[in-house]
């Protein structure tokens, strides 16, 4: 029986990283013919929004950032009074570098800031959006008004509002620019740097991959940094939740129940990977506390309105536990092969498992790298060692859920940036 078994799942492996070669090529071939739609006229109102949360190190360098590569849109800026309350050590405040730095060298950046104590970013961007007009000192037409988020350490690449006016023009309601984690990349630890490609496959294969080949029945996802969302389409959902961690995967199921498609962009974030595996594994059980409330998600959306598809909701959250399942157990499958091996005491089977991970995890960087070089212009090379790397990272990736459920906290952990010259 545990042959058979450690045969299904050494099957299953290469049958996976097989349909996702596949799928992986098809995509590229798309991503070619189509190219990155650039357009610099657009006659609807953007706005970039970045809240922030002891920022102190990153946010000059992202507001001179974001004014080269999107010289006339306005930036609104959200910090919180969490912060004071948080600071301890009597650090200057992020709003006060911003009012003292940033507001009197550049035009149309303004300052709110979130008035409580508590909350998360999802509050912060709703106080915006309830007071936007005050900021702004003038009517909004949310029909006609696009917010595009990002974090504070954000840096999407140069040519991003070009292709987000195009997208626009072309009618999109909701638009995506994903990331790969490779900004910090020659920094990390062997083992972070296989996290880095880890993160970035899934990035690129459920966001890009699944976006563009646009099948309802593969799990997509929208991404907080990097959103950019009609105005009107986001008051009709409600705006942001702020009963779960992450707003984005509410807001992703939100999306699927109303029937609402997610246009990937062609253009990437860089973005870094945490310097420290406690930090990642802390990151980590954040996203997937949400991921496993699926149902209780499914349950809340449903009971607040009229929705134009359940089914189409119902596959979504069907989709997160999936997901769920998939992170939390995977790497307990590669137990299962060497434990399995041992009990069966076949060295041809403990090599034929050890083969076919590895050639799964080949594909899956080879295609990755090939992905972050076509869409991001550049030139990354895959080594066995990278490989080795990603093979490690693979197999301790459940860490995150599983101090999310042995720990069960009740405090959202904040992911610390580094430093930016």
């Amino acid at each position: 029986m545990l042959i058979i078994i450690n045969f299904i799942i050494f099957s299953a492996l290469i049958f996976y990283a097989i349909v996702f070669y596949i799928r992986a090529e098809k995509c590229i071939k798309i991503i070619k013919k189509q190219k990155t739609n650039l357009e610099t006229n657009c006659n609807k109102e953007i706005i970039i929004a970045i809240p922030c949360l002891r920022e102190q190190s990153c946010i000059e360098e992202t507001i001179k950032y974001f004014r080269k590569i999107a010289k006339y849109i306005t930036i609104i800026i959200i910090t919180t009074q969490k912060e004071e309350k948080e600071n301890t050590n009597n650090d200057v405040l992020t709003r006060e570098i911003i009012k003292k730095k940033i507001l009197p060298k550049y035009e149309n950046v303004c300052l709110i800031d979130y008035p409580k104590t508590d909350g998360y970013m999802a509050d912060q961007l709703n106080y915006m959006l309830e007071n936007l007009e005050l900021i702004l000192k003038r009517k909004i037409d949310l029909s006609n008004t696009y917010l595009a988020l990002y974090n504070a350490d954000s840096r999407p690449n140069k040519r991003t509002f070009d292709e987000v006016k195009a997208k626009i023009n072309q009618g999109h309601k909701v638009i995506q620019q994903y990331s790969y984690c490779m900004k910090n990349y020659k920094a990390l630890s062997n083992i972070l740097k296989g996290f880095s490609i880890y993160q970035s496959n899934f990035e690129l294969k459920t966001g890009i991959v699944n976006g563009i080949l646009k099948s309802k029945l593969l799990y997509t996802h929208v991404v907080g940094h990097g959103l950019i969302i009609n105005m009107e389409t986001l008051k009709e959902l409600g705006d942001f939740n702020t009963e779960f961690w992450c707003e984005d995967i509410y807001l992703g199921l939100q999306l699927k129940f109303n029937n609402l498609d997610i246009e990937p962009m062609l253009t990437l974030e860089n973005m870094e990977t945490p310097t420290k595996l406690k930090n990642l594994i802390k990151q980590n059980s954040v996203w997937f506390k949400t991921t496993s409330q699926f149902s209780k998600i499914y349950r809340d959306i449903i009971s607040k309105g009229s929705l134009k598809n359940r089914l189409n909701g119902f596959i979504g959250c069907f989709n997160e536990f999936r997901c769920a399942i998939n992170w939390l157990c995977f790497p307990m499958l590669l137990v299962f092969f060497i434990v399995s091996s041992i009990l069966i005491k076949s060295c041809k089977i403990l090599v034929a498992d050890i083969i076919s991970y590895l050639l799964y995890i080949e594909i899956n960087t080879i295609m990755t790298i090939k992905l972050i070089n076509i869409l991001d212009k550049t030139n990354y090379k895959v080594s066995l060692k990278m490989i080795l790397n990603v093979a490690i990272a693979t197999a301790i990736s459940n860490f995150g859920p599983i101090y999310s459920i042995i720990t069960n906290k009740k405090k959202k952990y904040k992911t610390e940036r580094g430093n930016y010259e």
